[in-house]
C-alpha cells in the first residue's frame, strides 16, 4: 500500500500553501473532539497533528473522516491509516484533474 501512495503521490504537483493550509483548518476547528491541532508545512507537504479530548480508535477514524469530505478534491484522494497503539497515523492525498494537488502526514491522538 506504501508503495501505492508514493506512486499516486508521485503523479502530483504538490502545493503547500497558506490557502490550502487555511481549508485544512477549518474543519479541525468545527469539531468539538479536537482540543488541539498543528498544521506545519516540511519539504511542500502538510503535517498534522490533532489532539482529541477522548482518544479512541472509533474517534480518530470519525475525525479523519470529516476531515477528507470537508478537505479532498472530488477528482481524485488516496490515505493509509495506521493504528499505532495510542495514535492513528493517516498519509492523505489528493488532487484536481489538472493533477495539482497536496499530501498530508496525519497524526491524531
Amino acid at each position: 500500500m506504501v508503495a501505492i501512495m508514493n506512486d499516486y503521490i508521485a503523479k502530483i504537483r504538490l502545493s503547500a500553501d497558506d490557502v490550502t493550509k487555511g481549508i485544512l483548518k477549518v474543519p479541525l476547528m468545527e469539531m468539538d473532539e479536537v482540543i488541539e491541532n498543528t498544521i506545519l508545512v516540511k519539504s511542500n507537504r502538510f503535517v498534522v497533528d490533532i489532539r482529541l479530548k477522548h482518544f479512541s480508535v472509533e474517534t480518530a477514524v470519525k475525525i479523519m473522516n470529516y476531515f477528507m469530505e470537508k478537505t479532498r478534491f472530488h477528482y481524485s484522494a488516496y490515505y493509509i491509516r495506521f493504528n499505532e497503539g495510542d495514535m492513528v497515523r493517516y498519509r492523505y492525498a489528493s488532487c484536481k484533474e489538472s493533477k495539482e494537488g497536496f499530501y498530508c502526514d496525519v497524526v491524531i491522538r
